[in-house]
């Protein structure tokens, strides 16, 4: 059973429909890249799902459970995380008080501060560092921490790599192929055509808010994900 089912999702910025019926599935342990130009959608599709922005049909299905009519925090507890774009930490709030924030879900689970450190351990030492005078991948790492204190079943991580360094980037990507390992469920926006055919189970490529490509990393190419993110369908010319 997949712990994210999303079905003929819908969604719109007052006249401008946004999100075109998309569906996904993610399964426990599995990560899906959701890719796409800047404009496809791929940001309104994970609020949506989120709950975070109110979207005008489709159903958003977690661990065998409609969610669809429930609002963000009545998600987050059943054990949905979203891992915003550009962090959105506070920036005068140490590293620890920031992940504290991630527990009010109140749902119970191995993530604990201790356990957050043990996953990244570049974390630990900065402990009572504020988080606005961090790098931008140590920011990212307590991002992603955050969302583990509330002990979900499945993240959802927008711009993973986005204003970060190389080292910073292979330093998130070896954190969540960990939690892959674990079982979690991992939905991940990203830009780096590259990154998603070495690491992703599945590739799902939006364009202008609908769906244009899915498959395997086996069952494509670069050059067949740049043309999907124009646009174009398999077998059609850029």
């Amino acid at each position: 059973m997949s712990t994210l089912e999303v079905t003929d999702l819908r969604a719109s910025h007052g006249q401008l429909n946004a999100v075109h019926g998309v569906s996904l599935s993610v399964r426990p342990g599995e990560m899906l890249f959701l890719l796409g130009s800047n404009g496809a959608g791929k940001t309104t599709l994970l609020r949506s799902i989120a709950g975070d922005h109110r979207a005008d049909g489709g159903n958003v299905v977690l661990s065998g459970v409609d969610v669809s009519r429930d609002t963000a925090h009545h998600r987050a507890r059943s054990g949905l995380s979203l891992v915003p774009e550009g962090r959105r930490l506070f920036p005068k709030m140490t590293v620890r008080e920031n992940l504290m924030l991630g527990t009010s879900t109140s749902r119970e689970g191995p993530w604990t501060i201790d356990a957050i450190y043990e996953a990244f351990p570049n974390l630990a030492k900065l402990d009572r560092s504020l988080a606005g005078k961090l790098s931008g991948g140590e920011q990212q790492a307590v991002a992603i921490g955050r969302a583990l204190m509330g002990d979900p079943v499945a993240v959802m991580l927008d711009e993973v790599s986005l204003g970060l360094s190389p080292a910073a980037v292979e330093f998130a990507y070896e954190a969540l192929l960990r939690l892959r390992e674990m079982g979690l469920a991992l939905l991940i926006v990203e830009q780096d055509l590259n990154r998603a055919l070495t690491t992703a189970d599945q590739l799902v490529v939006m364009c202008e808010g609908q769906v244009t490509l899915r498959a395997t990393p086996r069952e494509t190419s670069l050059a067949e994900l740049a043309a999907a993110s124009f646009g174009h369908k398999k077998g059609e010319a850029a």
